[in-house]
């Protein structure tokens, strides 16, 4: 597909949702096909919307997620369209500004992520802020305005609230610029909007504690900025008031307030000063810079640090009402950056900032990644696949523009042909420049044109850097050239510099004393510091794991820039992290243009403008700016894209892909496939399948792997699937649809007999509810229920407390697993950086090689070249010395001749020159000897010195070979540290599974244990009820035991009567006597028959006991049972702690004897380095002095030499005698190379030289490697310290609970024991009675 350009449809049109192709260009329609690539091809999709500020790109992304909402549905609600609403009106406020571009500019970039599942339902939503600007607080452009919510809440508050926080008077002046209005009616809307902020607060679940929380920090901001700083003297508050009421309001003392704004320094020393002298070195440079604020920039950076702690914690508080523990398959994430920004845009001549430069370098990066997707990446692609597309590589490309601002040079690379290779962007040299004592912005400029400013450019070309005439001001040339902005850099080192004042602004709310406070910002304090610049890294669900591991992975890779906490490295840090949340997706791009003329506050997109970035509507239609759109359309490549869109394939998909989704539109060659599925060559089935499709010849194109289309082909060949497809997939409903209704007749039938069976019952319970045993029955029958039914609610409750331990030993177990996982996710970090260095160093080494190996080619070499030149010198005496005696000889024969001439005069005169000839002759022979053996001296020395830096090249090549072995391990112990964080992983998924499973056991419980209440309060009313029935009972039964006892009583007054009459009626003997013993025997049967009652009592009492003591005894197995399973639970991950740590222990012993032994090879090596240093330097010292002596003798003698030949060439043209031209001009070859000899010998004495020189280098840099391994072998073992602590606390807490195990089994004993005393006792006097 090719660009995303967006307009929207008319009002009341809308996007049809069950379509897929030929949708119209609406943002809704993109977000729908982003979908639908995330449904069918199960990838991550990205929506990244560009353009101008005030272009609408923030309405675009609201309305992108409002759509995907709408579209797909959310599991549980967790996110809906108004939470999103809500989203959107909460970053407003405490995210945009009013500029002259916008009424609400963004000064952030988002990420939006919507995580889906299998079938296409949201599960979650995440959101991630990063490059705010936090500057704006303090420090802003002339005309803008601060962060909207500050003027809300000044405006919006009530009472109540404006007492507690201070804000009921309102100070004189704001340093901050806070609390101004132009307008009254400014005042009102804010108020408005302070109301709307607060209901989007509600909607997203945060609580009224929380949102009081926001406002303090708020108030103390305000409170600052009244409070104002010295500007002359000491650093201090210049009102007291106001800066104790921030104070007050953030929950601290006043004194820590003071020393965190502006006596950090001091507390910086002290650590220093206790940490030692092994970590000075590392913060010199940070310190140094802390050291020279002044107390302005101090308070400016305390308002910076509160208010960024602040957006993270809005932006977590955000993320926790959009949570969820679903499963996800993909995301769709939105992303919305700030908008390019020129001051030229509004009609203002003042030039830009280093803040608004950070959201150009924002913009830049992003139109880089459009460009590399849309073009570079396309046409690799084509070119690897042998298809051939008539287009070329547009040739302005924003990489251009980026290196500017942050290129960085490998130290490996050399320096090349063009001008911009080798120099570092504005961000690395202010990074530099920072760190140099007296430095200035002059200084940056200066370093940055000279690296990248072009003079006399060609017509063409497009320039990338221009100086302006105004001081300390230049023009970077962005969009392609096309819209260059002037930025003025004074005071940029100075705001390059890390702020403490920010750095210390999170230890305030960390450490206050107000509840609220410390409960909203503490998770923030579990973060590392690398990645507290980042907003929105907390998430629990898979997706979000992943995008917070891999902004973690980013800022771990450049830890040395974080450590030096330089803000522009920081800067493209973020950017890098946001590239690489988004690289790996599916990108689709938005292109806002701004259509009207640039007025202020009168911006447009080719979609509507949001309400908040619109224009005034009260007039007519402005006219659309054409040189405006045209260079905007310029500086995206928008056309060039369209042009690649229509010249170039569109989509592509893999053969076999093809094949399988498209055979269907061919049955008989279906049927051959099927037929041959084993060893089907690809290539030659889709082309037959394409020759039995309609298609054109240049519509398709087939590659070595991958089938590329011309727009439009794939929307065809779907449809004519979906005619084919459509009747197999009706049937298949139909088939679907009927076995679902036979299921549901299924339950209706037994629906059916339910209820039958259900009236068949309620008729027959009417005819016996009358019956009298049936009453007696269910009156009884509750009585017995309620035995049962509190035992089994005791046993719920039972096992309700069991549950609810193991819920909180779970959670224990959950958060020491969680912090060790946050302690492996810092060591693989530290891992990561010293792996990083490792490789740097390898690199370096590998460097140093490469020089070494070219420097002794060229020594071969010229060795090579002088023996070749010793060789032509030993022919040329050779040669001379056939000349001279040939001149003898004809000399000689020239005097036999001529000695009868009578012109001995003449005769005589030659005789002379001929001799002082041979006496020159003479002389150069001896010469070239002296040379020769200078030459075969340097050339021993050279022999030597080869030696050497070959037994060099060995000992580097050794201590590569070391550092790769270090290398070699440091990704074993990686590999080690990613197995157990695996591992960790793992084992609290099965926890939180585990949890899962507990919390729905525990639901259960509760459930049940509700229902059994019921049940009881039930039984409990009709025992009540029974109890006043049985009350009557046994008030009749009274009465009518009161008539058998007197009924009872007559009868014995009748038998005693009759007794009477007896014993009347007896003998007078033994009258008395029978009548005793009558009494006697009657009173005997009276005791017996108590007796028996007391002993049916007795016995039904020693029963009872018994069986509360099997119940005991019962309980007290269980318990036991219990605890000695729950110790054992605990002895056995005591012991997997045990045997981890053991194992972690024997790793850390292995690695610190490897670390020991490298240490020494270290040492003897830098001993062994030193010693040849050494040797070499008194070597080369005194060797190259008789050199440069020796060769400034030979130069002499060879100017002498060249005087003498002068004056013979002059007494020869005087004498007119016949010498050959050739002898002198061999003589002069001569001399010039023994010139070219002396140069070449200076020069072997510059290269030795630079020899010394890489060799000192060489020794630096092992030492520093010691250095790194001194701290490694420091840091190892106190780790090993730290984990040896570990397990005797962990042995002492397994003694307590043993101890804490015994007492409970001792207490419970007793307890038990004292329970059955109770009631044998009783017993046991019931019986002595």
């Amino acid at each position: 597909m090719g660009p995303d350009s967006t307009k929207v449809l008319e009002e009341g049109k809308m996007v049809p949702r069950g379509r897929r192709d030929g949708l119209p260009a609406h943002i809704s329609s993109l977000a729908q096909r982003a979908y639908w690539s995330l449904l069918s091809q199960r990838r991550d999709q990205s929506i990244v919307a560009l353009g101008r500020s005030g272009a609408g790109k923030t309405t675009c992304s609201q309305q992108t997620l409002e759509h995907l909402v709408a579209l797909a549905g959310s599991v549980d609600n967790t996110v809906s369209v108004e939470k999103i609403r809500a989203t959107f009106t909460v970053l407003q406020a405490f995210g945009s500004v009013s500029t002259g571009h916008s009424h609400s500019a963004t000064r952030f970039a988002m990420v939006m992520s919507l995580d889906f599942n299998a079938t296409g339902r949201i599960t979650g939503a995440q959101l991630q802020t990063m490059l705010l600007e936090k500057s704006r607080v303090a420090r802003r452009p002339e005309g803008e305005g601060n962060f909207k919510v500050f003027s809300q809440l000044l405006a919006g508050l009530s009472l109540d609230l404006r007492t507690e926080l201070y804000l009921h008077q309102m100070a004189d002046s704001n340093s901050f610029g806070m609390g101004v209005w132009a307008k009254p009616e400014d005042k009102q809307k804010d108020a408005l909007a302070f109301a709307q902020l607060r209901g989007a607060m509600e909607t997203l679940g945060i609580l009224e504690q929380e949102q009081q929380a926001i406002w303090r920090v708020l108030a103390a901001m305000y409170h600052l900025g009244a409070a104002g700083a010295c500007k002359v003297g000491r650093k201090q508050f210049m009102h007291f008031e106001w800066a104790n009421r921030a104070a007050e309001v953030l929950g601290c003392e006043y004194e820590e307030l003071n020393r965190a704004t502006f006596k950090h320094h001091l507390q910086q020393i002290i650590e220093q000063v206790k940490a030692g002298s092994s970590r000075r070195g590392l913060e010199d440079e940070e310190t140094s810079s802390g050291l020279k604020m002044t107390s302005v920039e101090c308070l400016e950076g305390m308002a910076s640090g509160l208010y960024q702690e602040l957006f993270a914690a809005v932006v977590s508080l955000i993320n926790r009402s959009f949570s969820s523990n679903h499963l996800s398959m993909g995301s769709i994430m939105v992303v919305d950056p700030p908008g390019f920004q020129n001051p030229r845009h509004q009609g203002n001549d003042r030039a830009a900032t280093f803040e608004e430069l950070c959201h150009n370098y924002a913009h830049e990066r992003l139109q880089l990644l459009f460009y590399q997707r849309t073009f570079v990446s396309l046409l690799e692609r084509c070119r690897e696949e042998g298809v051939p597309v008539r287009f070329d590589l547009p040739e302005p490309s924003p990489g251009a523009t980026v290196a500017v601002v942050d290129q960085n040079p490998s130290q490996l690379r050399l320096a090349a042909g063009g001008p911009t290779e080798g120099a570092k962007g504005l961000f690395w040299v202010l990074d530099e420049e920072v760190r140099v004592e007296g430095s200035s912005d002059n200084m940056v400029l200066e370093r940055l044109s000279a690296a990248f400013e072009q003079k006399g450019v060609a017509a063409e070309e497009v320039p990338v850097l221009r100086t302006c005439e105004q001081p300390l001001h230049c023009e970077i040339f962005h969009q392609l050239g096309q819209d260059p902005v002037r930025y003025d850099l004074t005071g940029w080192i100075h705001r390059a510099k890390p702020n403490l004042s920010t750095l210390d602004a999170p230890q305030v709310l960390y450490q206050s004393k107000r509840d609220e406070l410390r409960s909203l910002f503490q998770a923030r304090a579990k973060l590392p510091p690398v990645c507290r610049a980042v907003a929105g890294m907390e998430g629990t669900s898979q997706q979000a794991l992943q995008r917070g591991c891999s902004v973690r992975r980013i800022f771990a890779s450049s830890l040395a820039a974080v450590r030096r906490r330089a803000a522009c490295a920081q800067v493209k840090l973020q950017m890098d992290a946001l590239l690489n949340v988004i690289r790996r997706s599916h990108l689709h791009f938005i292109h806002c243009l701004m259509s009207q003329p640039m007025v202020e506050n009168t911006a447009s997109l080719e979609c509507p403008p949001s309400p908040q970035a619109g224009g005034d509507k009260t007039g007519g239609p402005l006219a659309v700016d054409i040189p405006a759109l045209r260079t905007q359309l310029a500086g995206f490549h928008i056309l060039e894209a369209l042009r690649l869109h229509r010249a170039g394939y569109a989509d592509h998909m893999g053969l076999t892909k093809f094949r399988r989704r498209f055979q269907v539109l061919d049955p008989p060659l279906m049927k051959t496939f099927m037929s041959s599925s084993e060893g089907l060559d690809e290539r030659k089935a889709v082309e037959a399948l394409l020759q039995t499709l309609d298609l054109e010849k240049e519509a398709v194109a087939v590659g070595h792997s991958q089938v590329f289309l011309k727009a439009g082909v794939v929307s065809r060949l779907e449809k004519q699937r979906e005619r084919l497809v459509s009747q197999s997939i009706i049937l298949f409903q139909a088939a679907c649809r009927g076995f679902l209704s036979r299921q549901e007749f299924r339950k209706c039938k037994i629906r059916c007999l339910a209820t039958k069976c259900i009236q068949r019952n309620v008729a027959v319970f009417l005819q016996v509810q009358d019956w009298p045993w049936w009453r007696l029955l269910g009156s009884l029958r509750p009585l017995l229920s309620t035995t049962l039914g509190e035992e089994q609610l005791r046993a719920k409750e039972e096992e309700l407390t069991a549950l609810r331990q193991k819920l909180e030993k779970s959670e224990r177990t959950r958060n020491e697993l969680r912090q060790n996982a946050d302690l492996l996710d810092s060591k693989i970090a530290d891992l990561t950086t010293e792996l990083a260095d490792e490789r740097f160093k390898g690199d370096v080494a590998c460097q140093a090689l490469e020089v070494e190996r070219a420097e002794r080619l060229r020594t071969f070499r010229e060795v090579q070249e002088l023996k070749s030149k010793w060789e032509q010198v030993q022919k040329n005496l050779g040669a001379v010395e056939k000349q001279l005696e040939e001149a003898q000889q004809k000399i000689q024969l020239d005097d036999v001749g001529k000695s009868h001439t009578g012109e001995a005069g003449e005769w005589q005169m030659r005789l002379d020159c001929a001799k002082m000839e041979n006496q020159f002759l003479r002389k150069r022979l001896q010469q070239c000897e002296g040379r020769l053996d200078s030459e075969l001296t340097s050339r021993k020395e050279l022999e030597q010195k080869l030696g050497e830096l070959q037994s060099a090249y060995e000992g580097a090549k050794k201590m590569v070979y070391q550092l790769k072995r270090k290398c070699h391990h440091l990704t074993c112990d990686l590999e080690d540290t990613r197995v157990l964080l695996e591992n960790q992983q793992s084992r609290n998924h099965e926890l939180e599974k585990k949890q899962k499973k507990f919390d729905m056991q525990l639901a259960q419980a509760l459930g049940e244990s509700v229902f059994e209440k019921g049940i009881r309060e039930k039984v409990t009313q009709e025992n009540t009820s029974i109890q006043w029935e049985l009350g009557k009972l046994q008030q009749q039964l009274e009465v009518r035991q009161k008539e058998r006892d007197t009924l009872q009583l007559k009868q014995e007054v009748e038998r005693l009567h009759a007794h009477k009459q007896e014993l009347l009626e007896a003998p007078s003997v033994g009258h008395n006597g029978v009548a005793d013993l009558k009494e006697k025997l009657w009173k005997m049967e009276s005791h017996a028959v108590e007796q028996q009652k007391i002993q049916t009592q007795q016995e039904n009492t020693i029963k009872q006991l018994e069986q509360l003591r099997q119940q005991f005894e019962l309980e007290i197995e269980r318990m036991k049972q219990m605890h000695q399973k729950d110790h054992e639970d605990q002895e056995e991950e005591l012991e997997d702690m045990r045997q981890s740590c053991q194992k972690r222990l024997r790793q850390l012993e292995m690695q610190l004897e490897q670390e020991y032994e490298e240490k020494q090879l270290v040492l003897h090596e830098k001993q062994d380095l030193e010693g040849l240093i050494g040797t070499l330097c008194d070597q080369i010292g005194h060797r190259d002095f008789d050199v440069e002596k020796r060769l400034r003798r030979d130069l002499k003698r060879t100017h002498a030499l060249l005087s003498d030949v002068q004056l013979l060439l002059r007494t020869m043209e005087d004498t007119k005698t016949s010498v050959s031209k050739e002898e002198l001009e061999k003589v002069h070859s001569q001399l010039q190379q023994s010139e070219v000899k002396c140069e070449d010998a200076l020069k072997t004495q510059k290269a030795l030289t630079a020899d010394l020189e890489s060799m000192h280098s060489e020794l630096e840099n092992m030492s520093r490697s010691k250095n790194l391994v001194d701290e490694q072998l420091y840091r190892l073992q106190f780790e090993r310290a730290d984990l040896l602590k570990r397990i005797d606390e962990d042995q002492d807490d397994l003694n307590e609970l043993m101890k804490k195990h015994k007492d409970l089994i001792a207490q419970v004993t007793a307890w038990c024991g004292t329970r059955l005393e109770g009631p044998e006792l009783k017993g046991w006097g019931v019986l002595g009675r």
